[in-house]
């Protein structure tokens, strides 16, 4: 079974940066409130960067 999912590595990577993407967004709402540190929106941010570049070269 993981050696399925593993198979599909682009697929995966993509869909992890989606979700890194849409964190990362949600966490620099709450940094326009006071709520969360933007610092942490740019983090995730740029982990979805990475995965998508390792989902494209993968």
């Amino acid at each position: 079974m993981v050696h399925e999912v593993l198979k599909n590595l682009p697929a995966l990577m993509f869909t992890f940066a989606l979700g890194a993407g849409l964190l990362g967004l949600l966490v620099w709402v709450l940094a326009a409130q006071g709520a969360a540190n933007r610092r942490l929106a740019y983090a995730l941010w740029g982990l979805a960067a990475i995965l998508v570049i390792v989902g494209i070269v993968r």
